[in-house]
């Protein structure tokens, strides 16, 4: 099913009635077409009969077949009357082969100088802004740095076209206002008009010339631009400068990518991903370029900014192993409290068992329900392709399988077992177990040379012995052997219940440790992943299952489990136990496994199963966004998205409602899918932010703002269908 609604997906965002692309575009859109043709028939014949007979069935009654029809349709220039022409796609790992053509205007070099060459840009921005859209914003113009500021709240809501509006609006009235051209620069690039953000950048950088969000911001204009030698130095000294800028580091992996460097690319995509970039194309380009290689720094970045927040279970406290016997005589006495220790954790997981199984049930039904929505959308999608607001209908569902967390989550989920990553848990709980393995192979090793070689001579002595009646010196020497003979055994026996105890506790010790962590990290990622699509604790509750299973394969480490029982060499026996019957120990079942704030200087969150929300809090505003789910269904349910300072003013953005104030202090930048990938904060001189997403973004812009580090356009400069119809 999901595997359907991906390919059902990738061929409606691709569908578009803009401008028709060149023959050679369409071309290479023919070849990506026929080879996502060609992968879904490569699907459907390793299908049974019964299977690829539902899927085609179920392709049909979704509407993919006509989406897929209509997409071939697009790609036929030849069509007489073809309107459906698609797009293409512009592919955002792809740096520009040559230096553009577009003439780059000189960099201003006076404030006047500025503002002429603001100036026809915006006047060109208002003839073509919708005039929805400038009557939006028509109130918050020359208001110097606040406009700049309204322009970051727009910006944040995706609205480009009044961010830009504004930006150029402040930065004409206002040349002094550092931030605003920075951030004008940094949206001018990413909207593929690096030709024109060139000389805003080159300004700044010439103010501002320790600036790591100036630095990096220039190279990615120069990166749009093809000029990739001179992007790399300014990207190499803007991580210098900051060591967290994931924007940066990005780009520079794209460039060793296309340098033919695949290990540099690697290098630099684990850090743009350690530091706050943990974004689906960063993680996808990274696995293209290094399938196998170790990823554990990226992973362990992650953990640390995150495992803070996983949580306990009581489960955990109330099965802890109990020490092994190291002694005869210890066995005996543990013995009751071990077996009902065992007895318990039996009745336990076979009660988890039936739970498992009828939360199974339950999961399967809910499953089934949510697919029935999803394919409702799809083919309400499929039905209006083409016709105003379909775009928004793909977005929308596209988002519903996502949340902030998703990326990390992602990574964090492949990671956790995997032994390509020497610090996952797999590859962890391996070296504990062959560093154990050695240490009983030394050990027995030790025993054979002081006890097993004694033992098997004077059991082979014996065995030559002609004792028996009236053989007086031979029976006398044979009694003497047996007495030897339990002496030895019983030393030996001694040493290595006592050793075995001290290698076995300390692996049980550091096995639970792992186990534990191991359940903590799974539960709380795989519920971040899931709970856009489903309720989790079905899936949870297996890995608790699975969790008591492996506490139970310790049993064989203790030494009256071991075939035969434990006993004494020279006779006693270890009577087993067959009366004692186990007491279950339920599950504390927590519907949500993800509960958690963050607190920093200027910045702070929360996430749970009831929404996610960030906030900025400082002397003089706050701002926050929240993001509600259904706790049934765990479908988005609404958006909020509020700023405040002082006294509240009330005006109309897009439309959402919101307030704002003096000044706005802090946004958020919000990615397609609602990820947080920048933070705006204003009015602190060492503002930083040190939170969950990793990394930080810090700089010294006039010692008053940390702004926007954007990435560059690989489609180039012109006008492009980028954000809420751009300049369009």
């Amino acid at each position: 099913m999901k595997y359907l609604i991906a390919v059902v997906l990738m061929l409606l965002s691709s569908i578009s009635f803009a401008q028709k692309p060149s023959k050679a575009q369409m071309e290479a859109d023919r070849k990506k077409m026929a080879e996502a043709q060609k992968q879904l028939e490569a699907k459907k014949a390793a299908m049974s009969p019964e299977a690829r007979k539902n899927f085609e069935d179920m392709m049909e009654k979704m509407g993919a077949n006509k989406a897929m029809q209509n997409a071939q349709q697009g790609l036929n220039d030849n069509a007489k009357g073809n309107m459906n022409v698609m797009v293409r796609n512009t592919d955002p790992n792809i740096v520009p082969d040559k230096i553009s053509e577009f003439k780059i205007p000189g960099t201003p070099q006076t404030k006047p100088q500025l503002t002429a060459y603001l100036t026809p840009i915006f006047a060109e921005a208002d003839k073509r802004i919708k005039p929805e859209s400038k009557s939006a914003v028509k109130s918050l113009l020359n208001k110097g740095e606040k406009t700049g500021k309204y322009a970051m709240i727009f910006w944040a809501n995706n609205e480009l076209d009044k961010a830009l509006y504004l930006l150029l609006n402040a930065c004409i009235t206002n040349p002094d206002d550092m931030v605003s051209l920075n951030n004008l620069g940094s949206l001018l690039t990413i909207s593929g008009y690096a030709h024109k953000s060139l000389p805003v950048l080159l300004y700044a950088q010439k103010l501002l010339p320790g600036s790591s969000t100036v630095l990096n911001n220039t190279g990615q204009a120069l990166l749009s631009l093809g000029n990739v030698d001179k992007a790399k130095g300014l990207l190499l000294s803007a991580v210098a400068k900051d060591s967290t800028n994931s924007q940066a580091y990005r780009s520079l992996a794209l460039i060793a990518k296309k340098q033919g460097d695949k290990p540099l690319c690697a290098g630099y995509l684990q850090k743009a991903i350690a530091h706050g970039g943990a974004t689906t194309q960063n993680i996808n380009l990274l696995q293209q370029v290094s399938p196998t290689a170790d990823k554990s720094a990226m992973y362990k970045a992650i953990r640390n900014n995150f495992k803070r927040f996983y949580k306990d279970h009581s489960i955990t406290k109330r099965f802890v192993i109990p020490p092994i016997p190291n002694s005869y005589e210890n066995a005996v006495s543990v013995y009751p409290e071990v077996n009902g220790f065992f007895r318990n954790l039996d009745a336990t997981i076979n009660e988890a068992k039936k739970t498992g199984a009828q939360l199974q049930k339950e999961y399967g039904k809910q499953l089934t329900d949510n697919m029935s929505k999803r394919m409702a959308q799809v083919q309400q999608i499929v039905a209006n392709a083409g016709k105003p607001g379909a775009a928004k209908m793909v977005k929308d569902l596209k988002a519903g399988f996502t949340n902030p967390f998703m990326a990390q989550a992602s990574i964090m989920l492949n990671a956790i077992d995997n032994p390509q990553y020497s610090v996952s848990y797999i590859s962890r709980m391996k070296k504990e177990t062959a560093n154990t393995k050695q240490g009983i192979e030394e050990l027995k090793q030790g025993l054979k040379t002081d006890f097993d070689d004694k033992i098997d001579a004077l059991v082979k002595e014996k065995s030559k012995l002609d004792d028996g009646e009236g053989k007086g010196a031979a029976n006398d020497r044979a009694v003497q052997i047996e007495k030897e003979l339990c002496e030895l055994k019983t030393a030996r026996q001694n040493k290595w219940l006592e050793k075995s105890a001290e290698i076995n506790n300390q692996y049980i010790r550091n096995m639970e440790d792992l186990m534990n962590q191991r359940l903590q990290e799974y539960l709380f990622w795989n519920t971040i992943v899931m709970q856009s699509m489903q309720d989790p604790t079905p899936v949870n509750y297996q890995a608790y299952a699975g969790y008591l299973n492996d506490l139970n394969g310790f049993r064989s480490l203790f030494p009256f489990y071991v075939d035969g029982g434990l006993s004494k060499p020279c006779g006693d026996y270890l009577k087993p136990d067959n009366n004692t019957k186990g007491k279950i120990q339920q599950w504390e079942r927590e519907h949500c496994e993800v509960d958690f704030g963050f607190d920093a200087k200027v910045f702070g969150g929360k996430m749970n199963c009831e929404g996610f929300s960030v906030y900025g809090s400082i002397p003089a505003g706050e701002f926050s966004y929240s993001r509600s789910y259904d706790p049934v269904t765990w479908e988005t349910t609404g958006h909020s998205f509020t700023a405040k300072a002082g006294k509240d003013k009330e005006f109309e953005i897009g439309k959402l409602g919101g307030k704002i104030g003096a000044s706005v202090e802090t946004t958020i930048q919000f990615d397609g899918n609602m990820n947080p990938v920048d933070l705006i904060v204003t009015g602190s001189a060492e503002a930083e932010i040190k939170g969950p997403m990793g990394g930080g973004v810090s700089a010294d812009l006039g010692s008053v703002t940390v702004s926007v580090n954007s990435g560059f356009n690989s489609s180039g400069p012109g006008f492009t269908p980028f954000g809420s119809n751009f300049l369009k």
